[in-house]
């Protein structure tokens, strides 16, 4: 008989005279390639998987760069961007010409909020690979946070000069340029986002964003449509179709889309305001200062809250009030121009002679104009009955005639309005509003 232990090393010579005439399916059947498992995992989308295999890869091997890389990556997809940072760490030092562990970890830093070290990662990938994916796209949207927007354009190209098709980039392409005011580009890379996947919900809603910036309402609200019909109880598309019917002078289906998107979310804010703005047009004033109201109870900063409540308050006769949510706005907002104007208006040009107060008017409209560059007609006009107000009616004509001067682009019957008070002045009257 053989010896126990000869056996045993009888047996694993003639398994390695075996393994060494065998195929590479039959290594990995007696020695397991837990790359190859992961990788097979990764491409079905199966993360557990994948991770149980990278683990026993590293457990076997704690210097396998790949495996560090990979469970980086799967680590940073699901959030957990310390433990991601580690793999990272490890695996650049052991592939230092990496760009793709760079870009990696340029992407954890990015979602840490490390920008500067995210941009560095991002740059050291790039000048390994230029053509890198994930570091192009990745710090197209690091500078479009930043505010470098045309540094965003440039790399949005370069990924889309590599992948025309990449709707990733194409998404974040058009929103770049929604953030520099270019609507109709914006919505020719929409467009094109669509014709690659005519149902994708973030695209139409992108798509309808640039068109109810351009003018274009019922595009966009056939957009908002189409997306809430994928997405129905996403409360932000029915706001943004509220908006556009309320363009469209559709009240009715503006109120529904503001009050459904309410009851989906009640602290949506923008919901909130919406429905103000109808309400204070239809001159149902109790009903727009509360949800001007219940607005400010969530954001207590929300300009288009203060104003609209200031506003409305003033044209229901409730000066006091008024005057209050103003004097808020201008604290909040220094260098708001509307506010201090608005402001000045009501305390130069009020129905109630105790709360006017002309000095003032004074400096709040200055700071108006201050903050417009002296440009502004309906400013400079504020200014000019600030002074008429307080007495002093040859500035007051002066500031006005500066107004009429500036006036050239408003609607007819509002320069007529200006160019009315000149005289108004001249005859040392103050100008006084009267509330309908």
């Amino acid at each position: 008989m053989i010896p126990q232990k000869l056996r045993r090393l009888t047996l694993s010579v003639f398994t390695l005279l075996a393994l060494s005439c065998s195929s590479l399916a039959a290594i990995q059947a007696v020695v397991p390639d837990y790359l190859a498992r992961a990788q097979e995992a990764i491409g079905r989308k199966d993360v557990d998987a994948a991770l149980a295999a990278l683990n026993a890869a590293l457990k076997d091997n704690p210097g396998e760069p790949n495996a560090r890389l990979w469970r980086g990556r799967l680590r940073a997809d699901r959030g957990a961007y310390d433990r991601a940072l580690e793999d990272l760490d490890e695996a650049i030092r052991l592939l230092p010409a990496s760009a793709e562990a760079r870009a990696v970890r340029g992407f954890v830093h990015q979602k840490k909020g490390n920008s500067d070290t995210a941009l560095a990662d991002f740059n050291a990938a790039l000048r390994m690979d230029p053509a890198n994916e994930v570091a192009l796209y990745c710090r197209g949207l690091l500078c479009g946070q930043m505010g470098y927007l045309i540094a965003a354009i440039a790399d949005f190209d370069a990924v889309l000069s590599i992948h025309p098709k990449n709707i990733g980039a194409l998404q974040a392409h058009g929103q770049t340029r929604m953030l520099q005011r270019d609507f109709d580009g914006a919505a020719v890379d929409f467009s094109r986002c669509l014709e690659i996947d005519p149902k994708d919900p973030i695209t139409l809603s992108g798509r309808g964003s640039a068109y109810l910036a351009k003018g274009d309402f019922q595009k966009a609200a056939d957009d908002f449509t189409a997306a809430a019909v994928i997405v129905p109880n996403d409360p932000r598309l029915l706001v943004q179709r509220g908006y556009c019917f309320g363009a469209l002078n559709d009240e009715d289906r503006a109120f529904a889309d503001f009050n459904a998107a309410l009851k989906l979310d009640p602290k949506q804010v923008a919901a909130l305001l919406g429905r103000a703005e109808l309400q204070r047009a239809a001159k149902k004033s109790a009903e727009a200062i509360e949800d001007y109201t219940a607005a400010l109870a969530i954001v207590p900063d929300e300009l288009r809250a203060l104003l609209g409540r200031a506003g409305t308050y003033y044209f229901a006769g409730e000066i006091e009030k008024a005057l209050a949510d103003y004097a808020v706005t201008i604290e909040r907002h220094k260098d708001f121009a509307q506010a201090w104007n608005d402001y000045a208006w009501l305390l130069c040009t009020g129905p109630k002679d105790a709360l006017r107060k002309g000095a003032e008017a004074v400096e709040f409209a200055t700071r108006a104009c201050e903050l417009t560059q002296w440009k502004n007609s309906g400013y400079l006009d504020t200014l000019a009955a600030a002074y008429a107000e307080s007495g002093d009616f040859g500035t007051a004509v002066k500031c006005q005639e500066l107004a009429v001067a500036a006036s050239g682009e408003e609607l007819q019957q509002v320069r007529e309005e200006i160019e009315g008070r000149v005289e108004l002045y001249r005859q040392k009257k103050p100008y006084r509003e009267v509330l309908k």
